[in-house]
């Protein structure tokens, strides 16, 4: 039955795809090939040379990219190459000081809080430190793609590293799952991405020779900036780096702008919308009770849950370490203090004997595999229109988050070391540089093939875990 739903799912999408890209090139001109198609505007050229106003802008915050993305190499090669020793070992003690800085106070929770990177906290307050996002976000991948192969050897199961994006749908084995309006931000972030780029090129006066919208089948599912690329292969390397940094920079500002806009929505709506259905709504509660138990957790390859075996359907949640537990609301903010610590639930059997059991959630995903519910008392009933209130606010506010999760993620992606990524294209010029003590082109194409293998081995580990 699944053999059957997933090919005839593949088939007409593939049915899709071909026959809308036909439909486009036969009836628009655009230049299709099979199942995606680049469809040049010039008003989207012209809107870019409209915005040259900012060029100073994003030529900062380009500067400011290299320097966030390559740490003290970008740093080094931007202002202090040529100075003397003094001002070099200055200017590295500075640009490290200030992405600890960055780092521990945005990342060191996340980081250290998760049980497969905080045994590396150090080492990667180190590399973002020292060599930027872009060393960083491939030590992540390593560090992943390790635990994966440590996991197959032992017969576990693993999460995968490496994941495609699709907004409304619930890709297997993975985790985290993006709504529709994901395709919203998704659409938002890449034309910012590009039009960074765009601005960037006719900052530096180089020839912007087209630009436009990427389409699968009749969908925009990005943008592109198109460069003379035997010009930009000829200009000063700093001109050049700029250009690739532009765009990964500006997603890094629109991260700073989400989380801010955030923050604000969050407190000026968002909590008191919350706080008031909560009011009335917690006097509601009688008890919390567990709804189901799931015996795998569906992702990551189906790991056995937790609680399985343990805690059962039908039992109410009494305390989780010594706290009482009086709404499903208050169960998952206690969980989320130390979402993969062991837990103690203290619970009421059906026999309505009371009950401890130690728990240790999952270890990729901090989850235990039960469902719970808010048991009201008798005869209470939900305020609706309370709760359709907190509903519309609460998408607006996971709209903004989306945005801002996927501007950081694109700007990662972008940064990472390799080709064709923009960061692979600075990369050849730093690395080739500092540790070829070169910059002809046989070097950097050296550098380019040194980390698209390295980079190829480290994916198909990431992967491995989509075909076991």
């Amino acid at each position: 039955m699944d053999f059957i739903f997933w090919f005839s799912a593949l088939f007409g999408i593939a049915l899709f795809l071909f026959g809308s890209t036909y439909l486009v090139k036969r009836f628009s001109g655009v230049e299709a090939h099979y199942i995606y198609s680049i469809w040049r505007m010039e008003r989207f050229r012209r809107f870019m040379g409209k915005a040259y106003f900012l060029h100073r802008f994003v030529d900062l915050i380009a500067k400011l990219g290299l320097i966030l993305g390559f740490g003290v190499l970008a740093s080094d090669y931007l202002f202090a190459r040529k100075q003397g020793l003094a001002k070099r070992v200055i200017i590295a003690v500075l640009t490290v000081a200030s992405l600890f800085f960055i780092y521990y106070n945005t990342l060191y929770f996340a980081i250290n809080i998760a049980p497969l990177t905080s045994n590396y906290s150090a080492l990667l307050a180190l590399v973002f430190s020292v060599f930027g996002i872009s060393l960083f976000g491939l030590l992540l991948l390593v560090i992943n793609g390790l635990h994966i192969l440590q996991n197959i050897l032992i017969g576990e199961t693993a999460c995968p590293g490496i994941a495609p994006v699709i907004p409304g749908v619930q890709i297997p084995k993975v985790p985290i799952f993006i709504p529709w309006y994901g395709w919203i931000a998704l659409f938002f972030s890449i034309i910012v991405h590009e039009s960074a780029h765009g601005i960037q090129i006719l900052k530096e006066k180089l020839t912007l020779k087209s630009a436009g919208l990427l389409l699968i089948g009749i969908l925009p599912i990005g943008a592109f900036v198109e460069p003379d690329e035997e010009e930009l292969k000829k200009v000063e390397p700093k001109k050049s780096m700029r250009v690739y940094s532009a765009g990964p920079a500006a997603n890094l500002l629109f991260v700073v702008v989400f989380w801010l806009m955030g923050f604000w929505f969050f407190n000026t709506f968002y909590q008191p919308a919350a706080e008031k259905y909560e009011s009335v709504y917690l006097d509601l509660v009688e008890k919390v009770q567990i709804e189901s138990v799931s015996e795998r957790i569906p992702y990551c390859g189906n790991p056995k849950a937790p609680a399985y075996g343990i805690l059962k359907p039908g039992m109410e949640i009494i305390a989780i370490d010594n706290i009482k537990i009086e709404n499903t609301r208050q169960l998952k903010k206690v969980l989320a203090q130390r979402p993969f610590a062991e837990r103690i639930f203290t619970v009421r059997d059906l026999d309505g004997k009371i009950k401890e059991f130690k728990i240790k959630p999952n270890q990729e995903l901090g989850t235990f595999g039960i469902v719970v519910k808010d048991v009201l008392k008798e005869g209470a009933k939900v305020d609706e229109q309370l709760l359709g209130k907190l509903y519309f606010i609460g998408n607006i506010y996971g709209f903004i988050m989306v945005c801002f999760l996927l501007s950081f993620l694109l700007a990662l992606v972008n940064l990472l070391p390799v080709i064709p990524f923009d960061g692979g294209k600075i990369a050849s010029t730093l690395y080739a540089t500092y540790f070829l003590q070169s910059t002809d082109e046989r070097a950097k194409k050296r550098i380019e093939d040194i980390m698209l293998y390295f980079f190829l081995f480290i994916a198909f580990l990431n992967v491995l875990p989509f075909f076991l």
